[in-house]
């Protein structure tokens, strides 16, 4: 089975001979708009206290609704076959809230579209187990992200693509456009001493298993292994 993804399918594409055609939901002026709106946001509060910070109830930017320039997509008889690729450089486990919000703010904004394109499967990256030396307790947000992204349409099925082992070093050079770069320092808590860790066999059905739990009575969502 052959399958591509594709930056901005085309009806050239659809004509190849491809079983599958996959392709991201939003683009690259979007994944700048999203990075200069958390810079921007970090840069106002920088010069104040953290005192004053606390009184201000600090809450994450608002990220604005999808533009013609921000995603390749459109409706049309052929957008529903397509296989629809949620942006990785969101952190839904991230424990920095603000990181949490805008994540979760991208996810929706991206499967509600997706639905509004006809678009029926769409792709989520795994959940991400570790932030710096620090194993993240961020599944149970992750699968509440998740949820209420179900909520975006009747007919979306929401797919995690998981890895078959949990590698705890994998991975720890991030994407320079990554959110799970931009954590505040106070989130990610005491760093150990840098030592080499063992790849844990057992992670990756932990995150599964959490998740799982948390869609008892959710039908459309699944789990794609991969290495």
């Amino acid at each position: 089975m052959q399958v591509a993804l594709l930056p901005r399918p085309s009806t050239s594409d659809r004509e190849s001979q491809y079983d599958m055609l996959s392709t991201p939901i939003t683009t690259d002026s979007f994944h700048s708009r999203v990075l200069a709106l958390l810079s921007t946001h970090n840069a106002e509060f920088s010069s104040i206290s953290e005192v004053e910070e606390q009184s201000l109830q600090r809450s994450a930017p608002k990220v604005s609704p999808l533009s013609v320039t921000d995603t390749p997509l459109t409706p049309g008889n052929a957008t529903p076959q397509l296989l629809a690729m949620v942006s990785p450089w969101i952190d839904l486990c991230s424990p920095d809230p603000l990181i949490y919000d805008i994540s979760r703010q991208v996810l929706n904004l991206e499967v509600a579209y997706a639905a509004f394109c006809g678009i029926e499967y769409v792709f989520l990256s795994a959940p991400r187990l570790y932030h710096g030396d620090v194993r993240t307790h961020g599944l149970a947000q992750y699968a509440r992200a998740v949820q209420e992204a179900l909520t975006m349409g009747s007919h979306l099925q929401i797919h995690v693509m998981l890895p078959f082992i949990d590698h705890p070093d994998e991975g720890r050079e991030e994407d320079v456009g990554s959110l799970a770069r931009f954590p505040r320092e106070e989130y990610l808590g005491e760093s150990e001493e840098s030592r080499p860790r063992m790849a844990d066999i057992f992670g990756t059905w932990d995150a599964w298993n959490v998740i799982r739990t948390s869609f008892r009575s959710v039908r459309d969502w699944g789990f794609i292994e991969g290495g």
